[in-house]
């Protein structure tokens, strides 16, 4: 059996930390038009959850055409639960907005009543997070907050500070991505998650980028992640494979280890 979290977070009776590790599939649409045709196709895929990369999209700026896109991407996808990013452009964000802009965009579009988690990062201001938090208060959206790095892997020691400083802030879902210059790194990126598996309570997301990190979306799930990321039709960052060997390889582990 795999190394689960000790609080669950559940979406949609979806399970974040459980016995299953979970598959996402991010969109990374340029329009309503073409978010509308990968959704289905995407929902047809069968992932356990869909994201969002909402500064992929073209009219980001454009807060109606976002929440109009938000309810009928809502709509296609149905009981899968949703989570919406609005990555900034310092950890590999399409979009150059002002935080304030940020806000407005993320507030209107939790408004909705469609967001069923919301990722945002770790190394956001306190003023920024707190922000956020008010804004999901009373509301059954969860708070993945996450730290990227798409030129290396830190040391070992910085990336669990930053697991432990994501679960001191609040979130219910803690989220590393880091590039490896070598399967050294994917080894410390998975070391880091065993070692924080056993610190924090909350559910996990961590990966090594990249075609030397590949692995770490397979067999992450046996060192403490709780959720990998797969390609339906583009890829919202490097490494991600199609869901299909995601789920093969999937159930050939956790068939032999339960």
């Amino acid at each position: 059996m795999r190394m689960q979290s000790r609080k669950k977070v559940v979406v949609k009776d979806i399970v974040f930390g459980g016995e299953k590790v979970l598959t996402c599939i991010p969109l990374v649409s340029k329009d309503k038009k073409r978010l509308i045709e990968e959704s289905k196709e995407v929902y047809l895929l069968d992932p356990d959850i869909v994201e969002w990369r909402v500064d992929f999209f073209e009219a980001v700026s454009d807060i109606n055409n976002v929440t109009d896109a938000l309810l009928t991407l809502s709509e296609i996808i149905g009981q899968i639960p949703l989570i919406f990013t609005l990555r900034h452009s310092k950890e590999g964000g399409q979009a150059n907005l002002s935080q304030d802009k940020r806000i407005e965009i993320i507030k209107k579009s939790i408004e909705t009543d469609c967001v069923d988690i919301l990722d945002v990062e770790i190394d956001n201001d306190i003023e920024f997070l707190n922000k956020i938090k008010t804004i999901i208060d009373n509301k059954k959206t969860k708070l993945i907050l996450s730290y990227h790095n798409f030129k290396e892997t830190p040391e070992g020691d910085f990336l669990y500070s930053k697991i432990l400083e994501g679960e001191r802030l609040g979130a219910d879902i803690v989220k590393i991505s880091v590039m490896p210059k070598d399967y050294g790194d994917v080894l410390k990126l998975l070391n880091v998650t065993y070692r924080a598996r056993n610190a924090v309570d909350i559910p996990l997301i961590t990966m090594s980028m990249g075609q030397i990190g590949l692995a770490s979306r397979l067999i992450g799930g046996l060192f403490g992640s709780d959720m990998t990321y797969a390609v339906g039709e583009e890829p919202s960052a490097p490494g991600q494979i199609p869901i299909e060997d995601v789920n093969t390889v999937l159930n050939i582990l956790y068939k032999s280890f339960n």
